[in-house]
């Protein structure tokens, strides 16, 4: 694919997103996309067969969003205490908030619609959440390792637990924005669970 090629994949990939998180999926039709990306039919229909065909072009696409504005730079290897660690949840719970906040059709899309679509999607979705818990994980081992965490933490299960609470914590958005002072207290609850739950002795 050259250069021009890919840009405008990219700029149909966008679209896409746009209005399957302002409209949903289901009432979007390619000639939405195609209205929001500025373009014909036939150059949508030169990259994608579907709206369902792009679709999972959109998801990864909103999940690298999720990652690059929620991970940001706080690797899973830098914490090298409880402290650090506590800050490091609790940068990453403020900007995965702060995301919702500017993108709410975002979540809803992921957590709605997508599941809804048909089986493979469903699939995805479970080896995205199972990809999160991963990452989650490999927080807690590196705490493990460097001794100010349990050393008999099940850090599976715990990265799972983590991820779970941070999905219940984004579901409670869904009806609305959260007062600044909800979110906060959301926000400081999960990491005081961390902190006390799975510290060493």
């Amino acid at each position: 694919m050259t250069d021009r090629a890919a840009a405008r994949s990219e700029e149909l990939i966008a679209a896409a997103y746009k209005v399957f998180s302002t409209q949903g999926y289901r009432t979007t039709g390619v000639a939405d996309i195609v209205r929001e990306a500025g373009v014909s039919h036939g150059t949508f229909y030169n990259y994608y067969d579907s709206k369902r065909h792009i679709l999972d072009a959109v998801l990864d696409h909103a999940v690298g969003k999720i990652i690059i504005g929620v991970i940001g730079s706080d690797a899973p290897t830098e914490a090298t205490s409880l402290d650090e660690l506590s800050d490091q949840f609790r940068a990453i719970l403020t900007r995965l908030f702060s995301v919702i906040e500017a993108q709410p059709g975002l979540i809803e899309f992921l957590m709605l619609d997508a599941p809804a679509i048909d089986s493979e999607m469903i699939t995805r979705l479970l080896e995205l959440t199972s990809s999160f818990s991963t990452l989650a994980m490999s927080y807690l081992e590196n705490g493990v390792r460097r001794g100010f965490l349990d050393p008999h933490l099940d850090t599976k299960i715990a990265g799972e637990s983590l991820l779970a609470l941070m999905i219940s914590a984004v579901v409670s958005t869904m009806g609305g924005s959260l007062r600044p002072a909800e979110r906060d207290a959301q926000i400081e609850a999960l990491v005081e669970f961390a902190y006390h739950g799975m510290a060493a002795v």
